[in-house]
């Protein structure tokens, strides 16, 4: 019994150390992110279509769609906003929208049509036969854009090696305790690991807060219906952009997530089903996130050591370098308000996140939008009678 407990305190040390230099390394991929000079690309501005897909009204959803009709952008430019049903709570706004801007081209596509398990990836390809334009924009519709928003997602899409432009974010204001917890590890968490993986292999993945490309590429790629069975149809879309060929670049402008109120319970479930879906699709990339969470580590280091004197330094060097690391990605570079005034959080974001991530380490159901999804081997999702 003491050899097996010796065995794991030196197991779990190893870890932890392994973590703190996962710590450095995020701190320097995401020095190198926000130095780098970015090609000055001269743009020959094209017209372009945004597609929003709704499925009912979101917190604060006008504001959030008003932003995409105020864009400074030299061409002309479309917004298509698409619903399943014609009863979707989100149509009043959207009629709103067209009323208040009149001289913005605003389409509403209501259409039932499914073609997969993925409800919004039936509502991308049906809202996908009115989008005038070439180039495309799909925009989670909790999304919150500033007025160049347009002229810097799309300036990288001029160049011919790239085949999709994607954007980090952070959170708008959160409305309640839990939306606060999963907004502050939005920037301090999952920005890290999303600038430490560009600095390791590239960009083989997209995220739902904007996927910047054109009709021609998505057509290369198979289209709507190539993810129509992926709980994660943005990481599939730029997985499959990457796998042709084309580069999937990370835009220099970060938007906001407008959190919902949702409640301890709500955002357990988010978080879940996130995580079983990581690690179903991408086993062993999941279990590599335990490199991420030296915090707790640290902290299981301490209880069984019974907080011995090295423990102890372990655990503050840790913690040290874990705030550092989060003040600069989160607060510096990304500007995050929110993690800045309740940067006190971020260590109870971390043991949390690590508790999740040990959940998720078994079961394979999933619940999104009231429906119960068993996810498979290769991410696709099967919905549970």
């Amino acid at each position: 019994m003491e050899i097996a407990l010796t065995i794991l305190l030196i197991l779990l040390t190893l870890l932890t150390l392994a973590a703190t230099a996962f710590y450095l390394l995020s701190l320097y991929a995401a020095a190198r992110f926000s130095l780098e000079k970015r090609s000055e690309v001269k743009a020959d501005y094209q017209p372009v279509s945004i597609m929003v897909p709704l499925a009912g009204a979101d917190f604060r959803a006008y504001d959030n769609y008003a932003r995409l009709c105020r864009q400074n952008y030299p061409a002309a430019y479309q917004i298509v906003f698409g619903v399943r049903q014609a009863s979707d709570t989100a149509i009043p706004i959207v009629r709103k929208l067209i009323a208040d801007f009149p001289d913005c081209d605003i389409v509403l596509v209501i259409n039932p049509e499914v073609i997969g398990t993925n409800l919004k990836v039936s509502n991308l390809r049906n809202m996908l036969t009115e989008a005038k334009h070439e180039q495309l924009i799909i925009v989670d519709s909790d999304i919150r854009v500033q007025p160049d928003y347009l002229r810097r997602v799309l300036a990288p899409l001029a160049e011919p090696q790239v085949g999709m432009v994607t954007c980090l974010y952070r959170a708008a204001t959160p409305p309640d305790f839990a939306a606060k917890l999963e907004a502050i590890g939005v920037t301090a968490e999952f920005a890290a690991g999303v600038l430490t993986a560009r600095l390791l292999e590239g960009v083989k993945f997209a995220l739902g807060s904007t996927m910047a490309t054109t009709k021609k590429i998505l057509q290369t790629i198979g289209g709507f219906e190539a993810v129509k069975d992926y709980l994660a149809d943005d990481f599939m879309l730029g997985k499959l952009t990457a796998r042709a060929g084309y580069e999937v670049r990370i835009a220099d402008c970060i938007v906001e997530t407008v959190m919902s109120p949702i409640g301890f319970a709500g955002m357990m479930r988010h978080q879940l089903r996130w995580g079983r879906s990581t690690r179903i699709s991408r086993p062993a990339g999941y279990l590599g996130l335990i490199f991420t969470y030296g915090l707790a580590l640290a902290v299981l280091v301490c209880l069984l050591s019974l907080f011995s004197t090295g423990s102890l330094i372990l655990l503050a060097a840790t913690l040290a370098i874990r705030l550092l690391t989060g003040w600069m990605i989160g607060v510096r570079w990304m500007n995050d308000q929110v993690l800045k005034r309740n940067f006190w959080l971020l260590p109870v974001r971390d043991l949390l996140s690590f508790a999740i991530w040990c959940l998720s380490l078994v079961g394979k159901h999933v619940e999104w939008r009231g429906r119960i999804f068993e996810v498979k081997r290769d991410g696709r999702m099967v919905e549970k009678g």
